[in-house]
């Protein structure tokens, strides 16, 4: 199924009106392997209800930022339509505020300095790739969300 059938789908079965439904496009979370197909379980399972990413990535690539309210059409590895999630919270914040509960919601580690470990290695290679600094006052945003349709 395409996205924009998916889409039209996700409209007409759940009464949604199009002006109301901030429609923000496709989110996939990694183009192949298996990073990308766990994460994905962890969302669909409830588990993952968080994400972050760089803020300066937006910024150096000139993309508009997530806002509350958007949704997004999650697409797997083959660009399958999954769910649609609606972004509940937005944040930015330095990457040293950052608290064990707002990484938890995230569902991949056990404890916070694996989390940190995990997201610093991450930004690093972001950063080699978009040239920003990694410290902790390195802006993350933060995007809190919720499933409002699946498959």
């Amino acid at each position: 199924m395409t996205s924009q059938a998916f889409w039209e789908q996700y409209l007409t079965e759940t009464g949604q009106q199009r002006e109301d439904a901030s429609y923000a496009g496709e989110l996939q979370f990694e183009n192949t392997g298996a990073v990308g197909q766990t994460q994905l379980l962890l969302l669909l399972s409830g588990k993952k209800t968080a994400l972050f990413s760089p803020f300066d990535f937006y910024v150096i690539n000139r993309l508009p930022l997530p806002l509350t309210g958007a949704f997004y059409l999650v697409v797997d590895s083959t660009r399958e339509p999954e769910c649609i999630i609606e972004l509940t919270d937005v944040q930015v914040l330095p990457f040293g505020e950052v608290t064990w509960e707002m990484a938890q919601l995230e569902g991949e580690d056990a404890d916070f300095d694996a989390w940190k470990d995990k997201q610093r290695e991450y930004l690093e290679e972001e950063a080699a790739l978009s040239g920003f600094d990694v410290n902790a006052e390195t802006k993350l945003l933060f995007e809190k969300f919720r499933v409002v349709y699946r498959r």
